[in-house]
């Protein structure tokens, strides 16, 4: 048995240099899910695997730096070599209204017979191979999943994007891998309410969850990097990394 995690972008908001922005390849004993697509990051996933070989597909929200590289991926998957290739795709509410918003009619009817499209909310769970997937409604302007993947007990929580709250920390309790976004730096003043986390709260949440390694994703792109690394050691005193694109963690 394996289970591991890939960044295909970890880039917050927009690209920075040589960083696309959200995407992960999550796999265990064969089976491939990709939580996020966003700008950039469906170029780094064909660097790891083929499109038509991923199970299932999990976009969190509807920002585009989180889901607009699926247009291009149905272009992929819908005039493939061998024919339309269909993959699962479980979806937060308005992901898919704003994607074919952004296509022809024709091209819109055929995007939910290339992606079997499932809407998904806070509570919900599915599986993937030997992948158990719990969903958690996160704080953000739009509708919103936090996601837990566990496969024989060893647990990966991915935060998307969130301003925190008791939900996502009960969702990271005990996690062996908490993949969780640090937006901005500082003490978070200045900033809009109810979007977004700076490091030092992303190391708090961890610190909270009793989570055994953070690995800090989604630093704006223009920020240095290394100071929201500092920031999180602040509040976090596990093993803590930063999210770099192409780079993969093995949880088991």
């Amino acid at each position: 048995m394996s289970f591991d995690v890939t960044v295909l972008g970890s880039s917050g908001s927009h690209t920075g240099p040589g960083r696309a922005c959200s995407g992960y390849l999550v796999r265990a004993d064969g089976a491939q899910l990709l939580v996020d697509c966003g700008n950039g990051s469906s170029a780094n996933l064909q660097r790891v695997t083929r499109p038509e070989d991923l199970d299932a597909i999990l976009i969190t929200h509807r920002h585009v730096d989180h889901c607009v590289d699926l247009i291009g991926m149905f272009y992929a998957l819908r005039f493939h070599p061998s024919g339309p290739q269909p993959i699962e795709l479980y979806a937060a509410l308005e992901v898919v209204d704003t994607l074919t918003g952004l296509l022809s009619h024709d091209s819109a009817l055929e995007f939910r017979e290339v992606f079997h499209v499932t809407e998904v909310t806070g509570g919900d769970r599915f599986d993937v191979g030997p992948m158990h997937v719990e969903l958690a409604d996160a704080i953000h302007p739009v509708p919103t999943v936090s996601c837990r993947v566990e496969v024989d007990g060893v647990s990966l929580v991915y935060s998307s994007d969130s301003a925190g709250g008791p939900a996502l920390v009960e969702l990271a309790r005990g996690a062996d891998l908490f993949l969780c976004e640090a937006t901005w730096q500082g003490d978070g003043e200045g900033y809009p309410d109810g979007m977004h986390l700076t490091a030092r709260e992303a190391g708090r949440i961890a610190t909270e969850a009793g989570a055994h390694r953070l690995v800090l994703t989604h630093v704006l792109g223009s920020l240095d990097r290394n100071r929201s690394l500092a920031e999180a050691q602040e509040t976090f005193s596990g093993d803590l990394a930063l999210a770099d694109d192409l780079r993969s963690w093995l949880l088991i």
